[in-house]
């Protein structure tokens, strides 16, 4: 089943989160990084042929969890400004020297943009649950509860944390029609596209991209809004065809993405801010308490993990470009756990859309590369962040 949709023109991942803007590479933003701190290495490919893959997450068997948003249907619909489902997303894992998926049928939800190119969400993220025969997903949504409806029972599971049995563990989309949290900022639009989720005692906090917003789901589905992450400002040099329409005049989304519990106890927030070059920063969140920015200087930050010393690993999306689709290469930043000072971790430029990052205890970082179709990768920097 397909259904048209006339909001935010863009669709998943990097344009889901940042909708159909331009982003403008703005001289002088960004913060100048330090020496890289690694040569150049190049990396292993551990796993390919990944159907829009999405985030990697370790698990604690030593396994290695990687989410594949899928194809959409078997039959794609093609007309601007539509979407569709099918059951095509899935878990794929990897352990020692096996791989292969763990589940499949998984809701994929493909999204036809104005021009015609389509992307594709689902799964974003997913761990292991307490038993280890069942697993929790968040799906993306882009859209509201009625986007949802609107495609079928097949498309329940989108906006959710969800087990892998069907059971929802929170509605984000639900959260985002009944609160619109970031409306106090001015933010015209009703929209979520929940992207990464972390444990906090008995509860989930779940980054909301398309809301603005950290949700906390508590054990009994119920939701609270945790945090919500003010627009950026962005210089009059670039507001001219990068200001994203459902903004004020002058200021970027946040666009809110990784999560990490660091080693201070506090949560580290990774945001967007539209992809414009040297506006996206890093938020501290302890909970209780509203956000503070850690750091800042950085862009399309999509990803955050912990070096073995405790610094933030953050994956970035790019570096710079002109649209969510024409973009520089990813690069990965480590980030100092008590000053927030960043430098590049030199990768050779072989990023490409990367969405996803996992750092091990020893120091190697895996990257979900070449997220945009079927011929996504899983590489492995041995040694990157140690």
């Amino acid at each position: 089943m397909s259904v048209s949709r006339n909001s935010w023109a863009g669709a998943v991942v990097v344009a889901a989160a940042v909708g159909s803007l331009a982003a403008a590479t703005i001289p002088g933003q960004a913060a100048t990084p330090a020496a890289h701190p690694h040569p150049a290495t190049a990396p292993v490919v551990v796993a390919s042929g990944l159907h829009n893959p999405r985030a990697v997450r370790l698990q604690p068997d030593g396994s290695l969890l990687v989410t594949e948003a899928g194809s959409g249907p078997a039959t794609a619909c093609t007309t601007p400004n539509t979407q569709c489902v099918g059951d095509t997303a899935s878990l794929y894992k990897i352990k020692g020297s096996w791989q292969g998926r763990v589940v499949t049928g998984l809701t994929s939800q493909l999204i036809v943009r104005a021009d015609g190119s389509g992307v594709v969400s689902g799964p974003i993220e997913a761990d292991a649950g307490p038993t280890g025969s069942t697993y929790r997903i968040l799906y993306g949504l882009s859209g509201t509860p009625d986007t949802r409806a609107a495609l079928g029972p097949a498309a329940a599971p989108l906006g959710t944390l969800s087990t892998s049995t069907g059971k929802v563990l929170g509605d984000l989309g639900v959260h985002e029609e009944l609160n619109d949290p970031d409306s106090v900022l001015g933010n015209n639009d009703v929209y979520s596209n929940p992207w990464h989720f972390a444990r906090d005692g008995q509860d989930f906090l779940a980054t909301d991209a398309g809301a603005n917003d950290l949700i906390r789901i508590h054990p009994d589905g119920t939701t609270q809004t945790a945090a919500l992450f003010p627009n950026n400002i962005v210089p009059p040099a670039a507001s001219a065809g990068t200001v994203h329409p459902d903004a004020p005049a002058g200021q970027a989304e946040a666009v809110p993405t990784g999560i990490v519990r660091g080693v201070d106890g506090a949560f580290y927030i990774t945001d967007m801010s539209g992809i414009r070059t040297g506006l996206g920063r890093i938020w501290r969140y302890v909970s209780g308490g509203q956000p503070t920015v850690f750091a800042t200087g950085l862009t399309g930050s999509i990803d955050v993990d912990l070096a073995p010393n405790g610094d933030l690993i953050v994956l970035s999306y790019t570096q710079g470009g002109t649209s969510p689709t024409q973009t520089s290469p990813g690069a990965l930043i480590r980030v100092n756990h008590r000053t927030g000072a960043w430098s590049v971790i030199d990768t050779g430029d072989v990023l490409n859309q990367p969405t996803g990052l996992a750092v091990t205890a020893r120091g190697d970082v895996y990257v979900t590369n070449n997220t945009q179709g079927t011929s996504g990768e899983l590489l492995k920097f041995t040694g990157a962040a140690s």
